[in-house]
């Protein structure tokens, strides 16, 4: 079963042969954009996901997350553009923003007083942490521009 980051790459290869070949209609540009900063941010999150330390060590946890929690933050307020919306739209957009604010405000809230029991208790809290905030970034995401 493909990931959502596998389908995305196989849309990116398609988009990119459309390209090469001068044949990617003008309309399909924001979809391309689109594409690219959703490939872009699965990335990274897998990539934080995959570096987080096996330690007990709450320096080097706090680190990490800090550049978890930055990423996360620049999510929340990047790349509001998308297709126009009328009033419901909008209202999606807003009730999408709030519910992955919500999630975010969540996740920090319980690293703030983070302690782990095991060495792999951060590597496995940081990872369900991402998996719960992707699905409602995608969400949200969708109301910019539903891919």
């Amino acid at each position: 079963m493909a990931t959502i980051l596998d389908q995305y790459l196989e849309k990116q290869n398609t988009i990119r042969s459309q390209i090469a070949e001068n044949s990617l209609p003008p309309e399909d540009l924001l979809i391309m954009q689109e594409l690219n900063y959703r490939i872009c941010v699965l990335e990274t999150f897998q990539s934080f996901c995959k570096s987080a330390p096996i330690t007990m060590d709450t320096k080097v946890m706090g680190y990490h997350f800090q550049m978890v929690d930055a990423y996360v933050r620049f999510t929340l307020n990047e790349r509001r553009f998308g297709l126009k919306a009328d009033a419901e739209g909008q209202k999606r957009r807003e009730t999408a923003l709030s519910s992955f604010e919500h999630v975010v405000q969540d996740g920090r809230k319980r690293f703030s007083s983070f302690k782990a029991g095991t060495q792999e208790q951060y590597k496995t809290s940081i990872s369900q942490y991402v998996h719960t905030i992707l699905p409602v970034w995608m969400q949200y995401r969708n109301t910019y521009i539903n891919l």
